[in-house]
């Protein structure tokens, strides 16, 4: 069995050789570790990790947001969708996570600011020439093809909007949020339905709405905003092609809504946090119509460990929310500057040991 159907049969609750085995990303601090200790280059070939990835190509038509950032500081850098970005101290790219927002809708307030602020181009068509020809490459390869859509609607609206700005509009100005959501929804459903045709195996939806006490927002205000524009995203993917994958990431305690999820068409759920979130519980509850990618802790178990905490870990997971399938076993998110070098080998070793299905 390679590594595609392993993934295809755990995915959709069925029985594979073994779990399939997944790494997020490592932060640019340990990529240098991996590299300095293996002299290989790729910690995805040198792991045997059973999936590959991407996304669309960058634009070739950056906007001009100067009108919607007074003072940038000289090391701030603007995307697409017109967020300032500030990195760490050091200048360097350490991780996402770590650099500071600069918003550029802060000051808009009416439904005619949503309309006229400039989108990115990311429903073009040159923009998915090179995502379809890796896809065909990941698979012929012989592993399991992503297609990446991070931050899909709520995070991108309040990277732009910020958050607290974001979440009172949803009280007092709905005209503003409405408009702003529904232009980001439109960019998406054209962005899953291209993902689709091009034969991604998982279209990789996200937006973190859960914090480790709960819900950032109440699971109703979610339910009015949010859930039916995620719905429309999975339905475009599901139009062109009614088997495909949906993968959701959102980080913390996310209970109160997975139902919904399943309702809408999620398919697998990410990262399952095991400091707020039990995987024994969710797959006892959901295992019949849900899987799960993730599950190893990556705040307590990776970071702060023993390699054998880490492989007590993995076996467990194996034996329960791997139990007859469904589960792509990963740390719950990038392998973080903390984790020790044993750690890591630990996690790749146990899941050989421990991952086979009799």
């Amino acid at each position: 069995m390679n590594s595609r159907t392993r993934v295809l049969e755990a995915m959709h609750r069925r029985k594979p050789d073994r779990v399939p085995f997944a790494l997020t990303d490592f932060t640019p601090v340990q990529l240098d570790v991996f590299r300095k200790k293996t002299g290989a280059v790729n910690p995805l070939e040198y792991f045997g990790v059973d999936i590959r990835g991407d996304c669309i190509e960058p634009t070739r038509h950056q906007v001009d947001f100067t009108k919607y950032h007074s003072q940038l500081p000289p090391n701030a850098t603007v995307d697409e969708w017109g967020i300032g970005h500030l990195p760490t101290e050091s200048g360097r790219a350490e991780h996402s996570h770590l650099e500071g927002f600069l918003y550029p809708m802060l000051k808009l307030t009416s439904e005619q600011d949503a309309l006229d602020y400039p989108l990115p181009d990311i429903d073009a068509d040159y923009r998915y020439t090179d995502l379809g020809r890796k896809i065909r490459e990941f698979q012929s390869a012989g592993f399991a093809a992503t297609a990446w859509m991070p931050c899909t609607i709520f995070e991108i609206a309040w990277f732009m909007r910020s958050m607290e700005l974001l979440l009172m509009d949803f009280v007092d100005n709905p005209g503003f949020a409405g408009t702003l959501l529904d232009r980001i929804t439109q960019k998406r459903e054209i962005q899953a339905a291209k993902y689709a045709e091009l034969g991604a195996d998982m279209v990789c939806l996200g937006d973190d709405v859960g914090s480790q006490r709960g819900m950032i927002l109440s699971a109703p205000m979610w339910r009015r905003w949010l859930k039916p524009r995620l719905g429309r995203v999975v339905a475009a993917a599901r139009r062109v092609r009614p088997d495909v994958l949906v993968f959701y990431h959102c980080d913390g305690d996310i209970r109160p809504i997975i139902p919904d999820l399943i309702e809408i068409g999620v398919d697998i759920l990410n990262p399952v946090q095991p400091e707020c979130m039990d995987p024994a519980e969710l797959k006892n509850k959901y295992g019949d119509r849900l899987s799960f990618w993730g599950t190893i802790g990556t705040q307590t178990t990776m970071p702060f460990g023993s390699a054998e905490d880490v492989r007590r870990e993995v076996r467990l997971r194996m034996e329960t929310a791997g139990k007859g399938g469904g589960l792509i076993i990963a740390p719950t998110h990038a392998i973080e500057p903390e984790v020790p070098w044993e750690n890591i080998i630990a996690l790749v070793e146990a899941v050989k040991e421990f991952g086979r299905y009799e």
